[in-house]
């Protein structure tokens, strides 16, 4: 599916599965496409605002969240904890939005009123105006565990949860079963991708390993291992793209382990390969540079 043909909830859910991955990249891209879309949606901001890393662009995320709804929670909370980070001056400018802000909810408290949670994805996208806590009077029960009490509830479909069953996410928080929900939109591998996948990780391990092996040992088991710790991760870095290119960069729940167990595979057929040929094998820095460039990889993969 190609991207314009979204729907405006459909984008939200593939940017918090992005943002619920550790892909800030992908999840900063998506929300931004999400704002130039509907500039007047909330939850897109909110998103953003969490994806981007400079504390301006927060700030001015946060701020369009605020004037989009004075009395968004969310985006009051996190302007206030830049103010406190931020120089004397823009903490003042801050402190002024926020002082903005709720004189325009108590000129008009009804229209800026808190709204319940929301029951379903596609509400939310459309309101986008962060959590509603349970009111005193009402006590909840978690869905998942009957017998305990609980405050919270997922932001996205509105059960009750308890700590045990909910996540805060980069969007709020969220309970597993729509964490795993959002998840699965991002994850759009076949099975033959897995087998493309296992194929060529394992082909790049076999010709690799030989030549790592070779390199390593020709400087010694100090500097074998300090060469390691630089080559490692940047070839684990290259090998991953190429892995993930082969796949058309789609992504699946499981690449990351289907890869590194190939790559283990095609480690142990290349060094086959180089006993066979006399090379001696340095286990200590190979060790290290197949820590590294598996950690790597498996991070890039899943």
């Amino acid at each position: 599916m190609e991207e314009p043909t979204l729907t405006l909830s459909e984008l939200l859910a593939e940017a918090a599965a992005a943002a619920s991955l550790g892909d800030r990249a992908e999840a900063e891209r998506l929300f931004r496409r999400a704002t130039e879309r509907s500039p007047g949606n909330s939850t897109a901001w909110l998103g953003l605002a969490a994806a981007v890393d400079s504390p301006q662009e927060k700030r001015a995320c946060y701020e369009q969240a605020l004037a989009i709804n004075p009395n968004n929670g969310e985006a009051r909370i996190a302007l206030q904890r830049l103010a406190s980070q931020a120089a004397p001056q823009e903490a003042s400018a801050i402190q002024t939005t926020l002082a903005n802000a709720a004189a325009q909810v108590a000129a008009d408290p009804t229209r800026y009123a808190p709204q319940p949670a929301r029951p379903s994805a596609d509400n939310a996208a459309a309101a986008g105006n962060g959590d509603a806590p349970a009111t005193a009077a009402q006590v909840l029960y978690c869905a998942n565990h009957p017998d305990t009490e609980t405050t919270l509830r997922c932001n996205r479909c509105g059960k009750p949860v308890c700590i045990r069953c909910v996540e805060l996410t980069e969007v709020g928080y969220r309970c597993k079963e729509c964490i795993r929900e959002q998840q699965n939109v991002f994850f759009t591998a076949e099975i033959k991708d897995y087998f493309v996948l296992a194929i060529v990780s394992f082909g790049l391990a076999a010709l690799a390993t030989p030549v790592i092996e070779l390199l390593l040992g020709m400087l010694g088991l100090f500097f074998g291992v300090i060469l390691a710790v630089f080559l490692g991760p940047a070839v684990g870095g290259a090998a991953a793209t190429i892995i993930r290119r082969s796949v058309g960069r789609r992504r699946g729940r499981h690449m990351g382990t289907v890869g590194v167990v190939a790559i283990i595979l095609g480690v142990g057929f290349g060094l086959l390969v180089a006993s066979l040929f006399g090379m001696s094998i340095n286990l200590i820095p190979l060790g290290v540079f197949l820590f590294l460039s598996l950690s790597t990889i498996y991070a890039t993969l899943r």
